[in-house]
C-alpha cells in the first residue's frame, strides 16, 4: 500500500482509508487513488512524526475536510489538493485558514472541478510566502484577480484549462508568470494587465482560446514581458502597440494570412525592438513579402503556411537572422528566386517536406541557391525532389556544416563526389530513399562523420568496400534498418561485421531483415548462418578444379578411343541442321532472368520507374533488370552492365534528348549495338520519348535508330495502341540471325 524510497512516501489503492505512520527520513508523502473519506487533524496525527514538507492529495474521494486538518503541520511548504470531486472549495478555504505554517511555497489545487471560488479564498495565507499558485483543470468561468491582491509573494499564477471568459480586475504586485491557456478566452480588457499594477511579469501564456483580434497595446505597460504565446488562437487581425522588453512571440496556428507589420515612425524604427523570436508558423500566409523592422530578430519559424514562392528580398532586411524554418509548407512549393537565401548570418536552416522539385531550377541557380550562406552549419532539405547531382551543387559552399537531412529525397545512386568536402559534417541522414548503393569514395571525404542514417532505403548487399575504414572508426551510431538485405553468401561480411561491431547499431536487430532468397524472407539478418564451407571461394575453387580436371580426362579418354565416329557425327549433324535452317539457334526467354534490360538516363527516371516499369511488370507479368534496383552496391557500374546484360533476354532503349547528350548512355549504345549484332534487330526495344534535336543527334544514336525500327510515345490519343505494341514486341521472339553455312 505504500512504497519508501529515501526522504520519500508513496501511499495508493483502494484500501488506503487511513494515514499511516511512516520512517523517520520521509519529509514527502502522497497518497494516491485511495479512499480516505475524510481529512481532521485526527486523521493526520501520524504525519507529526515527520517533518513533512511536501503533502500531495490526490483523488482519495476525500468528501469532507475539517478546518483543523493541517494545523500541526508547521514545515510543510507544498501542498497539492487534486482529482477531489466531492471537495467543496469553502473546506480548503478554511483549513487554509488555520495553517500554521510560513513555510507554504507552493499550493496545487487543480482538477477539482469547482466552478467558483469564494472571495477570500486565499486571503487567510497573506503572511505566509506563497509564490506559486495553480488552480489549473477545473470549470471556472471567471477569474477575478483580487482573490491574489494580498498575496505579496505571489510570482507564479496557473489558470490554465478551465472555462474563463471573463475577468474581474485585482493587483499581483509581484506576479511574473500567468498562464491562461486553454479556456474560452475570446477577448481581454483593455485595462487588464494595468491593473494588475505590476511590472514584473516576463511570461504570459494565452494559447488555444478563442482570441480573433491581438491587441499589442494590451501589454505596452509590462516592462519586464520576454515571452509571449498567442499560439492556436483564431488571430487574424492586430492592433499595433510598442512592447519594448519583448524577446519571443509565438503567433503560430491562428489564421493569420499576411505578416502583420512592426515598423512605427515610417518604417525607421520597430515596435518590438528586442525581438529575437518569431513563430508564424501554421497559418494561412501566402506572401511573406518582405521582412522589415526585426533588428534583433535571430529565430524565425514560418513553415506550414501557403508559400508558393519564396521572393528575393524576403529575408534580406533580418540581418542578425541566425536560424529560418521554411518547414512543410501546407501548399506546394514552386519557386525560390535567385538571392532569396543571401542570409550571410544564418546558421540553420530547414526546407523540410515543401515537396520542391530542385531539378526544374538551372545549374547555375542550384550552385547559387545557398552560396552566401558560408556559415551555414544545419541544414534539412528532407522530403524534397533532387538528384544526386543536384547535392554537391547546393552544399558545395557549405565549409561549416554540421547536420545534414536529406530525408526522403528520391535520391539513387551515389556517385563519388556527391557529399564535397565537408570537413566538419557529423550526421548525416539519408534515409526514406531509393539507394541501392553507392561508388566506394563516396564518403571519404566525410572524416568527421558520427552518424550515418540510411534506414529504409533498398540496400541489398553490405560488403567490406562498402564504408572505408576511417569512416567505421569514427562512426558512434549507424542506421542501416529496413533495407532489402540479400541473405547469401556475399553478405556474410556485414553479418560478421553487426556481431562484433561498437558502432551504436540504431534499430538492431529488430529492422535488419532478409528479403532475398524467398526461402529466408522475413529472417532477422542476426539469424541468417552461412555455412563457413559453402561461402569459402578456396573451397569453391578446389571442388570446381577437380570436377574440371575429372572431366578434361574423360572427355580425352572418350576421344580417342572413338576419335572417328564422334568426329563424323558431329560434322553429319551440322551439315542437317544448317542446310534446312542456314542460322543458329537463340534461347528463348525462359532461359534468362529478366526480360529485358533498360537502358536510359537520371533524367527519364522517373517516367521509366513510374509508368513503363510499374505498368508492364504489375500489368503484364514481365521482369525488368533497373540499375537504380538491381545493380550490386560496391561493384563497379561497368562490372554490374556487362553481368546484367548476360542475364537479360532483350535491351530496352528509351531515347530522349538528355539520354543523346549523355556520355554514359552513349558508351551504352556501342554495348547495345554489339548486342544487335550478335541477336539481330529483334533483339532490341527503342522508345523514343521525344524527338531528337539535330544538335544533340550523334553518329552512333543515328546509325542505331536507323537500323532498328522505334516506338514512340506519346500521353492521351494513342498510348494504349503504344502499351500494345510494346508488349507484343517484348513477347516476340529474337529470331535466329543468318551465319555461314558449313
Amino acid at each position: 500500500m505504500c512504497k519508501c524510497t529515501d526522504d520519500k512516501a508513496i501511499c495508493s489503492g483502494k484500501n488506503l482509508t487511513y494515514i499511516p505512520r511512516f520512517p523517520s527520513g520521509v519529509q514527502s508523502v502522497t497518497f494516491l487513488n485511495g479512499n480516505i473519506g475524510t481529512l481532521s487533524i485526527e486523521k493526520t496525527k501520524n504525519l507529526t512524526f515527520n517533518e513533512i514538507k511536501e503533502l500531495n492529495f490526490t483523488n482519495n474521494a476525500i468528501a469532507r475536510l475539517e478546518p483543523d486538518t493541517f494545523s500541526n503541520l508547521t514545515n510543510l511548504s507544498s501542498l497539492t489538493i487534486s482529482a477531489e470531486f466531492s471537495l467543496f472549495a469553502t473546506d480548503v478555504k478554511n483549513a487554509l485558514y488555520n495553517l500554521k505554517t510560513a513555510s507554504l511555497k507552493s499550493l496545487t489545487l487543480t482538477c477539482n472541478n469547482w466552478s467558483v471560488l469564494p472571495d477570500n479564498m486565499f486571503r487567510s495565507i497573506y503572511t505566509y510566502n506563497i509564490q506559486e499558485i495553480d488552480i489549473s483543470r477545473n470549470n471556472l468561468q471567471v477569474l477575478n484577480f483580487s482573490w491574489f491582491t494580498n498575496i505579496t509573494s505571489l510570482k507564479t499564477l496557473r489558470v490554465s484549462f478551465n472555462r474563463i471568459s471573463a475577468f474581474i480586475p485585482g493587483s499581483i504586485f509581484r506576479l511574473q508568470k500567468l498562464y491562461l491557456n486553454n479556456n474560452a478566452i475570446s477577448k481581454i480588457p483593455d485595462n487588464m494587465f494595468r491593473s494588475i499594477h505590476t511590472n514584473k511579469i516576463h511570461n504570459i501564456d494565452i494559447s488555444r482560446n478563442n482570441l480573433q483580434v491581438l491587441n499589442f497595446s494590451w501589454f505596452t505597460n509590462i516592462t519586464s514581458l520576454k515571452t509571449l504565446r498567442v499560439s492556436f488562437n483564431r488571430i487574424s487581425a492586430f492592433i499595433p502597440g510598442i512592447i519594448f522588453s519583448l524577446n519571443k512571440l509565438y503567433l503560430d496556428n491562428n489564421e493569420i494570412s499576411k505578416v502583420p507589420k512592426f515598423c512605427i515612425n515610417h518604417g525607421y524604427n520597430s515596435s518590438l525592438p528586442n525581438l529575437n523570436f518569431l513563430s508564424l508558423s501554421g497559418n494561412y500566409i501566402g506572401n511573406v513579402g518582405q521582412l522589415r523592422c526585426f533588428p534583433k530578430l535571430r529565430q524565425l519559424k514560418i513553415g506550414y503556411n501557403l508559400i508558393g514562392s519564396i521572393h528575393k528580398n524576403s529575408f534580406t532586411g533580418l540581418k542578425v537572422l541566425s536560424q529560418l524554418s521554411l518547414e512543410g509548407i501546407r501548399k506546394q512549393l514552386k519557386k525560390i528566386e535567385d538571392g532569396a537565401f543571401d542570409i550571410p548570418s544564418l546558421l540553420e536552416l530547414s526546407l523540410r517536406n515543401c515537396n520542391f522539385h530542385f531539378e526544374r531550377m538551372s545549374a547555375s541557380a542550384q550552385s547559387s541557391l545557398l552560396s552566401s550562406c558560408n556559415n551555414l552549419v544545419s541544414l534539412d532539405l528532407g522530403g524534397n525532389y533532387m538528384t544526386s547531382i543536384i547535392v554537391p551543387r547546393i552544399i558545395s559552399p557549405l565549409k561549416q556544416l554540421r547536420y545534414l537531412n536529406l530525408e526522403n529525397c528520391r535520391l539513387g545512386f551515389l556517385p563519388a563526389k556527391v557529399f564535397p568536402d565537408l570537413p566538419f559534417l557529423n550526421t548525416l541522414i539519408v534515409r526514406r530513399n531509393r539507394v541501392y548503393g553507392w561508388d566506394k569514395d563516396v564518403f571519404d571525404s566525410l572524416n568527421s562523420l558520427q552518424y550515418l542514417d540510411l534506414n529504409n532505403n533498398v540496400i541489398k548487399i553490405v560488403n567490406e568496400s562498402s564504408f572505408p575504414t576511417a569512416l567505421l572508426s569514427n562512426l558512434k551510431k549507424i542506421n542501416l534498418g529496413y533495407n532489402y538485405f540479400a541473405c547469401t553468401c556475399e553478405q556474410i561480411w556485414f553479418v560478421n561485421w553487426l556481431q562484433k561491431t561498437n558502432i551504436t547499431l540504431i534499430g538492431y536487430p529488430s529492422q535488419y531483415i532478409c528479403s532475398i532468397p524467398e526461402k529466408y524472407n522475413g529472417k532477422l539478418l542476426k539469424d541468417y548462418k552461412p555455412s563457413v564451407l559453402s561461402c569459402n571461394p578456396v573451397f569453391t575453387i578446389v571442388i570446381s578444379m577437380s570436377a574440371f580436371v575429372f572431366l578434361i580426362i574423360s572427355i580425352t579418354i572418350v576421344f580417342f578411343k572413338c576419335n572417328t565416329n564422334i568426329k563424323n557425327l558431329i560434322y553429319l549433324l551440322k551439315v542437317k541442321q544448317f542446310r534446312r535452317q542456314g542460322y543458329l539457334p537463340i534461347l528463348n526467354s525462359d532461359d534468362y532472368e529478366y526480360h529485358a534490360f533498360v537502358v536510359y538516363c537520371e533524367e527519364n527516371r522517373m517516367w521509366v520507374h513510374n509508368d513503363f516499369v510499374k505498368k508492364l511488370e504489375n500489368d503484364e507479368g514481365f521482369k525488368f533488370c533497373i540499375h537504380h534496383r538491381d545493380f550490386e552496391v560496391g561493384k563497379p557500374i561497368s562490372v554490374n552492365i556487362d553481368q546484367y546484360l548476360k542475364k537479360s533476354w532483350k535491351v530496352v532503349v528509351i531515347i530522349s534528348n538528355a539520354f543523346a547528350k549523355s556520355e554514359w548512355c552513349q558508351w551504352e549504345i556501342d554495348i547495345i549495338q554489339e548486342r544487335r549484332r550478335r541477336q539481330g534487330r529483334n533483339a532490341l526495344l527503342l522508345v523514343m520519348l521525344e524527338n531528337i534535336t539535330s544538335k544533340n543527334m550523334t553518329s552512333p544514336l543515328r546509325t542505331l535508330l536507323d537500323s532498328t525500327t522505334h516506338l514512340r510515345f506519346k500521353k492521351g490519343i494513342g498510348e494504349n495502341l503504344f502499351w500494345t505494341a510494346v508488349v507484343e514486341d517484348l513477347r516476340k521472339d529474337i529470331g535466329l540471325p543468318p551465319v555461314s553455312e558449313l
